[in-house]
């Protein structure tokens, strides 16, 4: 699939969830919070990149003077314009942003860049953006997340069920590479519990985040089969219920000062 077509196909899966997405935002209402933990209340216009629907948006303005929602799903941002948080509502790539240069005095962008083909192009992009002494807090998934239910899947067929996420050494490298980005990496393991496999993969489904970016698996997936996986899934909780982990890099930019 080419990055074209892959970034039609995650806004459409993204699309689809705009209804059942805050329900299921377990991950995300967490998530979420801990990044908003790490950014500085100003005053100034706040990039929310990867805004989905709009449901953080309240607590977000009580950072900000005036809010600027960008996501990928055309479905999402009609949600977020109803909410009529945001001055600015846009439709664009995170990695080919449509704002000017120095423009935006804070970024804030959680579990969207996972979604990116090129997220180092993204930190590039933000950069960009943002004013001299200008921040970012950026959050998303790292390799390790939901390795039960991938350990689980490869006890039944070679299929890949589970989006493949970089690892941290990934970003580490772009911090090396990238000093003038100002990159800060904090980690962090979510445990979530959820009564059996089914309600895992429903929940992944109302999220939109049932997309296989990678090694796309085109076999159903019956009752038969879903039960092998229950069965193989390897953590289970004292009440029965499975539990997940989801490995979180937090990351925080902050623009410098251009060299007179």
């Amino acid at each position: 699939m080419n990055a074209l077509a892959l970034t039609d196909d995650i806004a459409r899966h993204f699309g689809r969830a705009r209804e059942s997405y805050e329900q299921a935002a377990r991950l995300q209402r967490l998530v979420a919070a801990k990044a908003l933990s790490l950014l500085t209340p100003t005053a100034g216009l706040l990039l929310d990149l990867g805004s989905g629907p709009g449901w953080f948006h309240p607590k977000l303005k009580q950072h900000c003077s005036e809010l600027i929602a960008l996501d990928l799903s055309h479905d999402m941002l009609q949600k977020t314009r109803a909410a009529q948080q945001a001055v600015l509502v846009v439709q664009a790539d995170a990695q080919s942003l449509p704002v000017a240069s120095e423009s935006i005095d804070k970024v804030f962008s959680s579990l969207m860049l996972q979604w990116c083909e090129q997220p180092g192009l993204v930190l590039q992009e933000i950069n960009r953006v943002l004013k001299p002494s200008g921040s970012a807090v950026i959050s998303t998934l790292l390799e390790g997340t939901l390795q039960e239910f991938k350990q689980a899947w490869s006890q039944v067929d070679q299929h890949q069920h589970i989006n493949q996420f970089l690892p941290l050494g990934f970003y580490q490298q772009l911090e090396r590479q990238y000093p003038h980005l100002g990159l800060q990496l904090q980690t962090e393991t979510v445990q979530l519990e959820y009564q059996d496999v089914l309600a895992l993969a429903r929940e992944l489904k109302d999220l939109g985040a049932n997309t296989v970016t990678q090694g796309r698996n085109n076999a159903l997936t019956g009752k038969q089969r879903w039960q092998k996986v229950q069965q193989a899934y390897p953590s289970r909780c004292i009440d029965g219920q499975i539990s997940a982990s989801y490995q979180v890099l937090y990351l925080t930019l902050t623009k410098q000062h251009s060299e007179s």
